[in-house]
């Protein structure tokens, strides 16, 4: 070792041994002040239901310089839990403590002591206050599920929900729970200007069959959630079965007549209402009021007049179900459902019967022979019809003197005679009318049609006049009486009979107000 090496090696040794001497307290002022310990907050808050909670913060001052500063936590038991030691400083007069600490709820206080070299202590007690863990919000229903039975009757359960929290609440939504879907019934957010720990609902909520639950759900001010499901259920019953005693009310002119209607109902009838319907106006003839009875053959007198097209009853049960219905109504009118003509090629009594000349008055079918075997029968031979298979104009319904009908074709059954002899021949005449319909039209309707636009002497067209609503006026010498204004409707066109394409039967509805 050279002397060089050798001179340094004794200054660094005695570097260390000043610093040694320094390290035990010598040189150092004995009069220096002791070791400070200060916090930055009085109290330091912990929430254990928060994983950003403040760490434990302290600053230690020493004049004589740092031996070591140590962290402790006292327990509300009396135990002490030391934390942390610190020996090495970067500035031994001045040490910013901070030390993240796993809180525990028995935590009281977190205790920093510090000893200088010169082996004085200083010890401070920072308070805590522990915030302990908070259940998550509690939803009560009142009462659990909701039931209803439309059997029993009774009063409605309102629907009742209280909800509250150990915490601040954040916000409540309900959502309605149905067999198909769910849609939110309501929803409240809370404002930190206002927290509220607890809320409650009360509402009267008309359920139904299809209704399951209604589900709340709840956010505490921690962003902890519960939810949680009030089942529902609705017993029903099916609503009143209404049924009329006919179909079609048949009546003259302004005659009272009784309404007769069979009603049942499984909750019970309370209230039966009448009404008479003309056109789109339904006007109130009379309201019963039932004692809750399951069975009730209901019996209303009413007028019916020329404009009745129908009756209307509304049937209610005790849970306020109701029930709708209606019957026809034929007033002053001579109606004729279902008529079938034959085409011209289609013999008189081939297919079932059918005849090929309709008489509006009588709503029924002659044959041809039949006219000719008693001349008399001609005045009831109103119109015929044909069907021009390929035609752009396929459907024709001609009157009985219509030269463009194919008289000939018309013949009796040896064959030596048609229509064209016919005396008289009427001259029905036709309207195709768009504004009228035939089903619900009444004697009024047709009393309003002008007879003098009714000039055609045939209709014709295709498909599309089946259901469509024509109006005839008789001829002067039909045996319907003269210039008699009445309603045709084409219910059906049959498939071809036979080979011959254009042998049909044409199925009419005839309605003729009577005189």
């Amino acid at each position: 070792m050279n002397k060089h090496s050798i001179i340094s090696l004794l200054a660094w040794c005695f570097a260390a041994v000043s610093l040694a001497a320094c390290s035990d307290g010598e040189g150092i002022d004995p009069s220096s002040a002791e070791p400070v310990v200060a916090y930055p907050y009085e109290t330091l808050v912990a929430d254990l239901n928060k994983a950003d909670n403040l760490p434990v913060v302290a600053i230690v001052k020493s004049e004589a310089g740092l031996r070591s500063v140590a962290l402790a936590i006292l327990t509300d038991g009396g135990e002490t839990i030391p934390v942390s030691t610190v020996t090495e400083f970067f500035d031994r007069h001045s040490f910013s403590l901070s030390e993240k600490i796993n809180y525990k709820s028995d935590y009281v206080s977190a205790v920093v002591s510090a000893e200088d070299l010169l082996g004085r202590r200083a010890e401070a007690a920072l308070p805590i206050r522990i915030i302990d863990i908070v259940e998550p919000p509690v939803i009560v229903f009142s009462p659990e599920s909701w039931e209803y039975d439309e059997t029993v009757g009774g009063d409605i359960p309102r629907t009742h929900i209280e909800v509250s929290s150990p915490a601040m609440l954040k916000s409540v939504e309900i959502t309605r729970v149905k067999s198909s879907d769910q849609t939110v019934f309501t929803s409240v957010d809370f404002s930190s200007e206002d927290p509220q720990s607890s809320w409650t609902f009360d509402e009267q909520i008309h359920y139904d069959e299809f209704d399951r639950g209604m589900k709340v759900k709840v956010a505490d001010s921690y962003g902890q959630v519960r939810i949680a499901t009030m089942a529902v259920n609705y017993k029903t019953v099916p609503p009143p079965s209404v049924e009329f005693a006919v179909a079609t009310i048949i009546a003259d002119r302004d005659e009272e007549k009784s309404v007769e209607i069979a009603i049942e109902s499984q909750a019970g009838v309370a209230k039966v209402a009448l009404y008479r319907v003309e056109g789109k106006t339904e006007t109130l003839v009379s309201e019963k009021t039932c004692d809750g009875e399951k069975t009730l053959a209901y019996a209303g007198k009413m007028v019916f007049t020329d404009a009745t097209s129908g009756v209307k009853a509304v049937v209610t049960d005790r849970v306020g179900r109701s029930t709708t219905a209606s019957a026809g109504a034929l007033v002053n009118l001579i109606f004729a459902e279902s008529i079938p003509v034959g085409t011209a090629p289609l013999a008189d009594g081939a297919e079932g019967g059918v005849k090929r000349l309709l008489s509006l008055g009588d709503q029924r079918t002659y044959s041809v022979q039949e006219c000719f075997d008693d001349p008399s029968l001609q005045a009831h031979a109103d119109v015929k019809v044909y069907y021009m298979n390929g035609n752009a104009q396929s459907v024709r319904i001609y009157s009985m003197e219509n030269a463009d009908s194919k008289n000939g074709e018309y013949k009796n059954e040896a064959g030596d005679k048609n229509i064209g002899a016919f005396s008289p021949l009427n001259a029905t005449r036709f309207k195709l009318l768009t504004d009228l319909s035939f089903d619900t039209a009444t004697a009024a309707d047709i009393a309003a049609i002008d007879a003098a636009s009714i000039q055609s002497t045939n209709i014709k067209g295709k498909e599309e006049l089946i259901g469509a609503t024509i109006a005839f006026k008789t001829a002067s010498g039909s045996s319907a009486g003269a210039s008699r204004v009445g309603l045709l409707k084409l219910v059906s066109i049959s498939e071809k009979v036979g080979a011959n394409a254009n042998a049909r039967v044409f199925t009419f509805a005839v309605k003729l107000p009577k005189e």
